[in-house]
């Protein structure tokens, strides 16, 4: 002690290398997703760190030594600290997503001259009678308080018969949820050219969640003791993720932490179903619709309509677009994704883009890999393949998302995390997961299950003035399909069950149509 009163730097330089160890290990235990061996870990051998440095500064021969190795020390606990919270912070920001985007556009002939909705003052509006109307009300509200006078409405069942009377000259201004684009262009192939955009107005809107979080102590770790089921949705648009629009990919994600197992169960995106929220309220009347029409009207109805055809409960929703997938892909440095079959893509992001798959593995960056996930035509049975694929790449991520090679890029990836993809469930869970996983490092069981139907064409919902094509539900598949989610949820460690890799059903009889 005398030789360290007599070096009074010394006490600087133990005082900076504590304060910094015990700051990094505060940080290890906020964070909450490093699991508890490795928090103990860090604290022993910081406190081995910092016996040595007093003892490094007693020593005549050491201390300079000591005093280097205390600034390198509080270099490293210092970038180490920063990782922590940067990390913890990309995770608080890519949760709890419970707003979305509706983009209400007005459309003229390209030719009109208004360019501006004062200049369309006198025009009449063309609008959904009942389809999306509460939006398309708040829309119409703002362009009056802009314009300064009420509009001459005109209302049309469907958005067919909407741009029907576009093009007729009949309404000058056709209004209606960006969602229903998509839809347009596959019935009027020139639609974009032969029209323009005069304005749009974006209604935010708060996604109601139907869980009610509960006041037990363990409800951050439910996702690690509990089984549950994330609705996965890929929408048919590049851009912001919280725009509405068709969901083309319809997943549920069926979890069971307890056994390390996962459940992926496709939908096909024409599925003829009636559409309900997730509050159980019929969205369509009992009209029956196709399945993708539901992502305009929300991720909740989505949901809803899911839960009410298989009779389950969905906990979560984790909600993509064409570019986030891109962009997902391309962060995790490529993907190796399994083919059933050899065969080429021909969709790819530009005209004339091609991709060549072979039978087995493929090491696919962004571009190739949202080619695998979107092709169809080029299998027999169409649609039901695809949904396979995208099986099989939800697979690929998540094998090189939990392989330790990774590891060192999570704060990149989850920063990104935020603009490519959303999802409503809390930080504390996404940690707990995450803490979980770091903990046993498990290699998860992933099984497979695809709902069958059979093509034919039908009046929806969304548009009752067209027969479209759907898929009618093969309801012994779905009864099929239910029972192996109950079944899955509900097994335990011990329970002596074998898993399966794969669980299909008869193949969709048709390839179905982009509509």
């Amino acid at each position: 002690m005398g030789k360290l009163m007599d070096r009074k730097l010394s006490f600087v330089f133990i005082f900076l290398q504590l304060l910094f160890s015990i700051a990094l290990c505060a940080m290890l235990i906020y964070v909450g997703f490093i699991p508890d061996k490795y928090v103990i870990a860090a604290i022993v051998f910081c406190t081995v760190l910092m016996i040595y440095q007093v003892c490094a500064q007693i020593a005549n021969s050491s201390y300079m030594i000591g005093r280097v190795l205390s600034v390198c020390f509080c270099l490293i606990f210092l970038v180490g600290g920063y990782y922590l919270f940067d990390t913890y912070h990309a995770m608080a920001q890519i949760s709890g997503a419970d707003v979305k985007v509706d983009v209400i556009s007005y459309y003229v002939l390209k030719d009109d001259p208004a360019q501006s909705l004062k200049d369309a003052k006198d025009y009449k509006y063309g609008i959904l009678s009942v389809i999306d109307r509460e939006n398309t009300d708040k829309a119409l509200a703002e362009a009056k308080n802009e314009i300064g006078q009420d509009l001459q409405i005109v209302e049309f069942q469907d958005s067919s018969t909407l741009v029907d009377a576009l093009y007729a000259k009949e309404i000058q201004v056709a209004v209606f949820n960006q969602g229903f684009l998509n839809t347009i262009d596959d019935q009027y192939k020139t639609f974009k050219t032969d029209t323009r955009e005069l304005v749009q107005h974006e209604i935010e809107t708060k996604i109601e969640d139907e869980e009610e979080e509960p006041e037990e102590d363990d409800y951050a770790t439910s996702v690690t003791t509990k089984p549950f089921i994330v609705y996965l949705s890929g929408i048919d648009v590049y851009g912001k993720l919280s725009t509405t629009s068709r969901s083309d990919v319809n997943i549920l994600a069926v979890v069971n932490p307890l056994t390390k197992k996962l459940l992926l169960v496709s939908t096909p995106r024409d599925y003829y179903v009636p559409l309900y929220d997730n509050k159980g309220n019929s969205k369509s009347g009992g009209v029956g619709d196709k399945l993708t029409h539901a992502g305009i009207y929300g991720v909740e109805v989505s949901m809803g309509t899911l839960e009410r055809l298989y009779n389950v409960d969905i906990n979560y929703f984790v909600r993509v677009n064409f570019s986030s997938v891109k962009k997902i892909i391309n962060l995790l440095g490529g993907v190796k994704v399994y083919s059933d079959f050899a065969f080429l893509s021909t969709v790819g992001p530009y005209k004339g883009a091609h991709y060549s798959f072979k039978k087995g593995y493929n090491k696919v960056d962004g571009k190739k890999g949202l080619a695998f996930c979107r092709e169809r035509k080029h299998f027999d049975n169409g649609d039901y393949q695809r949904g396979r694929n995208h099986q099989h790449m939800i697979e690929a991520i998540l094998n090189k998302v939990m392989s330790p090679t990774v590891l060192g890029d999570y704060p990149a990836l989850l920063k990104e995390g935020k603009k490519n993809f959303q999802t409503n469930m809390s930080t504390k869970k996404i940690v707990s997961l995450c803490k979980m996983q770091l903990d046993d490092m498990a290699k998860w069981k992933i099984s497979y299950a695809n709902a069958a139907g059979n093509g034919t064409t039908a009046r929806t919902y969304s548009m009752p003035s067209t027969n479209l094509y759907v898929c009618k539900p093969d309801m012994q598949s779905v009864a099929k399909i239910t029972a192996k989610i109950n079944k899955f949820m509900n097994e335990r460690p011990g329970d002596g069950t074998k898993g399966t890799d794969s669980t299909g059903t008869a193949p969709l009889n048709d390839q179905g149509t982009n509509q």
